[in-house]
């Protein structure tokens, strides 16, 4: 008797590009499929487009780093009268250039940093995620920011740009609403960590955390917990200095 046997074709990966979509609705699947693969692919990808957004988009937003600016330099010089306006001037061009051609750059570092953090923090829950794995988990994760700054370019095409006088008079979190002379400093910074944006960001570093880490649901939620918390301080801090 002769057997015949049928040859199954391997099952094609989805693109990058797939992925770039899949990371908004089958997020879990876009963890176990580039949990060993290469990091630069998302990371790049969120650096170069935000800071390509940044930079077509900056002259609308510029009420909203006008206002900032003003706000935190009449701080400073009351916390130091050595201060001149000429140096204070000189700060301002640094910022502005930084937020306009470096965009790229800081977000690179922020998703390392932020990959460090995933680590360790999944430390805390009994991860058994590789360092590598929390990288790409990461990157994949900072997806909603692009969003976020396209959202952002918008409104400030379209606001009236005497409403832009915050950095969060563009965010999705209830510390648009505020006054930022008038609301107390801390209570602002941590109203705007209810961000949407960053809610899903950390919803999708927790899934990542239960698909990589090996974590359960319960200890996955506990880590998204913890993990927005960590990501408050340097928040706090700056509303507590303030």
């Amino acid at each position: 008797m002769t057997e015949s046997t049928t040859a199954t074709a391997p099952t094609a990966q989805p693109s990058f590009w797939e992925d770039v979509i899949d990371i908004f609705f089958q997020p879990s699947q876009v963890f176990r499929r580039r949990e060993t693969r290469s990091v630069w692919p998302p990371m790049l990808f969120v650096a170069i487009s935000m800071g390509i957004i940044f930079f077509v988009t900056f002259n609308t937003l510029q009420p909203m780093f006008d206002a900032e600016f003003q706000r935190n330099a009449a701080k400073m010089m009351a916390k130091n009268p050595q201060l001149t306006q000429e140096a204070m001037d000189k700060m301002r061009g640094f910022g502005e250039s930084t937020t306009r051609y470096g965009i790229g750059v800081v977000m690179l570092v922020t998703m390392f940093i932020l990959g460090v953090f995933t680590w360790l923090v999944g430390k805390v829950v009994g991860s058994k995620q590789t360092f590598h794995a929390a990288l790409v988990v990461a990157a994949w994760s900072y997806m909603p920011r692009v969003i976020g700054s396209v959202l952002g370019g918008v409104q400030g095409l379209l606001m009236d740009p005497a409403n832009l006088t915050s950095q969060f008079s563009i965010s999705l979190s209830p510390a648009r609403f505020m006054n930022p002379d008038a609301t107390n400093p801390m209570l602002l910074q941590l109203l705007g960590r209810l961000d949407l944006i960053t809610i899903w960001v950390t919803v999708l570093l927790a899934i990542g955390m239960y698909v990589t880490g090996r974590v359960t649901k319960e200890r996955a939620v506990i880590f998204g917990i913890v993990i927005w918390i960590v990501g408050s301080l340097p928040a706090l801090r700056q509303g507590l200095v303030g």
